[in-house]
């Protein structure tokens, strides 16, 4: 045999390898013998299966194309399983695989039968037997004859053995030369089988032959060949291997009879016999996940299993008492780089990852992730919209369903036990999300008492907000441990981020109405961001186990991203108030408060069941005033509204001619005028969850069921202009009377609920993972809604009252609406350790409340030409969405991942303005909403992950996506109507926050005691290195219509039919962040760090100068809505172009101190 070849008794490889002297064969015998296809001169196809089968054989002819003498010579091979039927009986390259020579599989999972032919079925140590003693020869459909010998039919071969024959003296390959050439002129598709000893393979030998072509250049290109094929192709010419072991009770060492063993990755499978005994033969040698499971135990899964080519790996497993570990899977070795029975889109981010990463709170770690992209106005999962996020800690809504923003409450980095971020394929489990789901766990106390904490600041006390320092600092505090014995822990944790942002400017001080006392302790910067963490674990007793969680956050800034009103707010733009920047003291400051408390039970009911109960209680509360200034004063005795006014010294224009003029104020407010919004909500929710999951005995269903419900209070007061009505002072005795509530107002109080009942059943069988799931989504708009549908006086079109009624259904004193939403997801091996997945689901969002109570009270009306009116018989916003994909674990070290993903959302809302009568019975306009809107957003995804044994991590990953629709807001629909009279339902446009190619990296590196640079040893050194490259902004493009012929100012206007048509300058940023640990003892350690964010201090583009395509410097042209330096005017009225909002953050360097006790 080459030695280049593998040898034999290599069970998965069972390579066949013919060459034909093509010029003594024709076609018609070629079909015949070898049931081949000619695509060539002198080049056969020979019939290919198996997983490599046809990559291989194609591969073989584009080789083949160019070697000298192929028209007289052909290769080709069979690599991988063939399965021994009737259509491969005639066939000359026959080779026996899977270790039981393409038998069946028998009851036990263990014995294996031959088929053959017509299904005569022979033992497999018959066979054995048979090869072992050379009576058998494949190839050969004819007649077969060696000297001494008796002919043996045609017939006989039909089963692909020579009952009879005796084995060749030699293989041909060994035979001296001029025997060789005369045998192959007599035979030239022949190939004989050598006789095989009887230890190489156990339970079947493969038959193997190879025939030598006669000339040796011809021989040596074939031979270079396959050595390139085999470095570059491994996997496909992988060899096989067994696994084998015994399964135990961890508690009492008995054996446990018919436990599952099942190979991820792969359709290997089985179970223990009665002695708890297992083998598994046929697994292509490579690294695997293995998993473990039976009746009322725990699942185990051993992760980086190595099977041997030729060998056999044993594992001796002890499974744990599923009451003992409440049903959770127990891992075992290193962590997998993905998840191969998951059908799912997501990625988990564990607290070890965590603390390796440049990050500083959920939002951070989730921004980090492929297919969720960071914009000014916040977070984007596949091109949905910031508010789509479901949001969920420790199993409960944390999100803000009035501020609009997509979180709420503020968990540190440092308090978080994992986070997982799926974007497709969630569960029927979660209802509320239609972008995606964002799981949140707090950590729990261990066994042991830990204190914990880390300070990170940007300077050492000079050169504050100067160059790469913004004053910030960021600081956290944990300690943990038992309180009573090992059942019940404790985990505490307080955080601070305070800066001053990168814009240079700032308020004297911040001042929140909210917190009268001490506001210059939670208010010293211009970021003020504190949380603090509690939770508290007791195990009551095995399987059964409490846990109570308190997260509290607080948050007091000036970025109006804080609050996003949806349908009015400026759309992916920076929350710097520019037009405010000179007197900040001012400009309206947020306070968001919040408080999230959750109770979980959960605990194990028998062998099958379990079962988790959760309350939970949100509490969220955001203000926004004129910095801590009252709603209004009881009078008006000063200017309120703010205004840049021309200020000493005055500047004139054209001072030596006929007519002088005086250049106007700077365009920021500069006369003491104050924010006009002063806005409070408050939304509290109380939930109740259950859910119940049920494993058959066979482990092949695995059914999931449960309920969500949720009671809420949400109270809404919007004003405009607050002043505007109130009492003007005339004297010290007489003031007038308050006439409006503002310029323009919305105020409300409401109770609505919402629940919804889901149900899975995730079905097992053979490596192929099918979850059929459904969830019924259900709310009540509440009883404000209904007194409004039923009280005449009250401004709802009669229209929206007739559909309410006859779209809801009554059911204890409320009208209801309900809408079910189907999930599917399928996943299933390809090859080994290669999943295809394909997911199918429907999700909705339901809209945000404004639009269903704005101007419903009779007794609130709001009279300005800006008022709203609510909808109450307004509909969710819906996504379907579909997603196939493919997960590879390519090595145990090296997986790659690629999505393709189509979501269809419609539903979307917009505004409308009609005509209703008001309370004194005069028509008034509104602008009213309603479900018209839709979008497309359509994508590919790719992710590669690298490790090098346990001190290196690397993840690329990209993906590329086009969102477009039909409007990105619900007002831009009416402006629409207002500009051209109409709104084109079949064209669609860019949206907004659009960005097709969005580009990550990250890369960890914690070299260990083997590691070394020179002869200083590396431990303890952490190094991570993260990079963002994504698209820049869509922007709608300008052109030039003309010259200013006195000011010579190029004159641009808007190109109004290619809304968003353009992209931005591409967004670019790295952040390094180095530290080193200093052991004081064996559990105390002290660290030191570095950290540069913006490492390569790359400008990107937040504002877009339409003119340009990037942020305005210096020199660049401007669109006339903006003042041009360069040509300064009287007649100016517009902003300056040089906000520093415009440019995403520099670099900034930051200094840590970390300390683990």
């Amino acid at each position: 045999m080459n030695p280049l070849l593998p040898q034999l008794g290599d069970p998965v490889v069972d390579f066949a390898l013919i060459v034909h002297r093509t010029c003594r064969i024709d076609q018609k015998s070629l079909r015949r013998y070898s049931r081949a296809q000619p695509v060539g001169k002198g080049v056969v196809r020979i019939q290919q299966h198996g997983d490599f089968g046809l990559v291989a054989a194609q591969i073989a002819l584009d080789f083949l194309a160019g070697i000298e003498g192929a028209g007289k010579y052909a290769i080709e091979g069979d690599f991988g399983r063939v399965d021994l039927g009737p259509e491969l009986v005639d066939g000359p390259a026959v080779v026996f695989a899977e270790g039981a020579l393409g038998g069946e599989e028998k009851e036990n999972g263990m014995g294996r039968g031959l088929r053959l032919g017509e299904g005569e079925g022979r033992p497999v140590e018959t066979l054995q037997a048979e090869v072992v003693q050379g009576r058998g020869t494949a190839g050969d459909t004819k007649e077969q004859h060696e000297p001494g010998k008796k002919k043996v039919k045609k017939a006989a071969h039909r089963h692909g053995i020579a009952k009879g024959a005796a084995a060749p003296k030699a293989p041909i390959s060994q035979r001296p030369a001029q025997r060789r050439k005369a045998f192959l002129r007599k035979r030239p598709n022949r190939f004989a089988i050598p006789p095989l000893p009887p230890d190489i393979w156990p339970e079947a030998q493969p038959l193997w032959g190879i025939c030598l072509a006669h000339r040796p250049d011809v021989m040596r290109r074939i031979t270079l060949y396959f050595l390139l094929s085999t470095l570059l192709s491994l996997p496909v010419l992988a060899q096989e291997g067994r696994l084998s072991g015994t399964v135990t009770d961890a508690e009492t060492g008995a054996p446990l009879a018919g436990a599952t063993v099942f190979v991820i990755g792969t359709y290997k499978g089985g179970y223990t016999d009665d002695q708890g005994k297992f083998t598994l033969s046929g697994i292509k040698a490579g690294d695997y996940s293995v998993k473990f499971s039976y009746v009322g135990y725990a699942e185990r899964i051993y992760n980086g299993v190595s099977i041997p080519a030729g060998g056999t790996q044993t594992l001796e497993v002890a499974l744990n008492s599923a009451v003992t570990t409440l049903g959770e899977v127990e891992i075992v070795g290193q962590k997998t780089l993905i998840d191969l029975e998951s059908g799912q889109s997501s990625v988990k981010i564990g607290q070890d990852d965590l603390a390796e990463m440049s990050v500083t709170n959920v939002q951070d770690v989730v921004s980090m992730q492929v297919g969720v992209s960071e914009n000014p106005d916040g977070i984007v999962i596949r091109g949905g919209r910031v508010y789509e996020t479901e949001y969920l800690v420790d199993g409960i809504n944390a999100q803000d369903p009035l501020a609009g923003t997509g979180f709420g409450v503020d968990v540190n980095a440092s308090a978080v036990q994992n986070v997982e971020v799926i974007t497709g394929g969630s569960d029927a489990e979660y209802g509320n999300g239609s972008s995606g789901v964002i799981l949140t766990r707090i950590r729990e106390g261990g066994k042991a008492f830990r204190v914990q904490g880390s300070w990170y600041r940007d300077n050492l006390g000079f050169h504050v907000n100067q160059g790469p320092s913004w004053n910030t600092d960021d600081a956290n505090f944990s300690i943990s441990g038992p309180i009573w014995k090992d059942k019940l822990t404790f985990f505490a944790s307080a955080s601070m981020f305070l800066s001053d942002e990168y814009f240079r400017a700032t308020a004297d001080q911040l001042h929140s109405s909210l917190f009268t006392q001490n506001d210059s302790l939670w208010a010293p910067r211009q970021d003020n961001r504190w949380s603090n963490t509690l939770k508290l674990a007791y195990t009551i007793k095995p399987g059964l186990k409490f846990t109570l969680t308190n997260q509290h956050s607080l948050n007091i800034n000036q970025s109006t991203r804080s609050l996003q009103i949806i349908g009015n707010d400026d759309i992916v733009r920076p929350g710097f108030q520019f037009s405010q920047s000179l007197d900040l003291d001012n400009a309206n400051t947020y306070t968001h408060h919040s408080n999230l408390t959750v109770a979980n039970l959960r605990g194990v009911l028998g062998e099958q069941w379990t079962f988790e109960l959760a309350l939970g209680r949100l509490f969220t509360n955001l203000r926004a005033d004129a910095n801590g200034r009252p709603f209004r004063e009881e009078t008006v005795d000063q200017i309120y509204d703010p205004q840049s006014i021309v200020t000493s010294p005055v500047d004139v224009f054209n001072p030596n001619g006929d007519a002088v003029y005086v250049f106007p104020g700077p365009g920021l407010v500069n006369n003491g005028g104050i924010a006009t919004l002063w806005h409070d909500h408050y939304a509290e929710e109380y939930t109740l969850k259950n859910k119940y999951t049920f494993e058959t005995q066979d482990k092949v269903h695995y059914l999931s069921m449960g309920f969500e419900h949720k009671e809420q209070t949400y109270q809404w007061i919007d004003v405009t202009r607050p002043w505007v009505g109130a009492p003007i002072r005339i004297n010290d005795t007489l003031s007038t009377p308050s006439t409006s509530l503002g310029r323009s107002s919305d105020v409300w109080l409401v109770r609505p609920a919402t629940g919804g009942l889901f149900f899975s059943d995730e079905i097992q069988y053979k490596g192929i993972i099918a979850v059929l799931g459904v969830r019924l989504n259900y709310w009540a708009p509440g009883r404000f809604a209904d007194e409004a549908v039923a009280n005449p006086d009250a401004p709802v079109l009669d229209a929206v009252r007739e559909d309410y009624m006859n779209q809801t259904f009554g059911l204890l004193g409320r009208r209801w609406k309900a809408r079910l939403l189907p999930r599917l997801r399928v996943s299933f091996p390809v090859t080994e350790n290669n999943v295809l997945y394909f997911n199918y689901s429907h999700a909705m969002r339901l809209p945000h409340p404004r639009f269903l109570y704005a101007g419903l009270d009779p007794v609130y009306q709001d009279r300005s030409f800006l008022s709203n009116l609510g909808n109450p018989n307004i509909n969710p916003e819906v996504t379907v969405s579909y997603e196939v994909g493919l997960k590879s674990q390519l090595t145990k070290d090296l997986a790659l991942t690629a999505t393709a993903f189509y979501n269809d959302k419609f539903d979307y809302i917009v505004s409308r303005r009609v005509e209703v009568r008001d309370a004194t019975g005069r028509f008034v306009e509104k602008t009213f909403f309603i479900n018209q809107d839709y979008a497309r957003i359509r994508g590919l995804e790719l992710g590669l992950t690298r490790r090098i044994g346990t001190y290196f991590t690397g993840t690329v990953s990209g993906a590329y996506q086009i969102a477009t629709g039909k409007s990105n807001t619900a007002a831009e629909s009416a402006l629409q109507i207002r500009q051209q009279g109409f709104v084109n339902t079949t064209k669609e446009q860019f949206l907004a926050w659009d960005r097709p190619l969005d580009a990550k990296m990250l890369l960890i590196f914690t070299p260990d005691s083997t590691v070394y640079l020179g002869p200083v040893p590396l431990e303890g050194l952490r190094v991570s290195l993260s990079g963002t490259y994504k698209s820049g902004l869509r922007y709608t493009p300008f052109e030039l219509v003309r010259v200013d012929a006195s000011s010579g100012r190029p004159e641009y206007e808007r190109i109004e039919d290619q809304p968003f048509a353009k992209v931005g300058a591409p967004w670019f940023w790295m952040d390094l962040r180095i530290s080193r640990d200093f052991h004081i003892t064996r559990r105390s350690s002290v660290a030191l760090s570095f950290e540069v964010k913006n490492l390569t201090n790359y400008q990107s583009s937040a504002i877009v100068n339409g003119v340009t395509g990037r942020a305005w410097q210096e020199g660049d042209p401007l669109p006339l809505s903006f003042r041009d330096p360069a040509y300064p005017d009287p007649q100016d009225n517009g902003l300056p172009p040089n906000n520093p909002a415009r440019f995403l953050a520099p670099r900034q360097i930051l200094f840590g101190l970390q300390v683990n006790l």
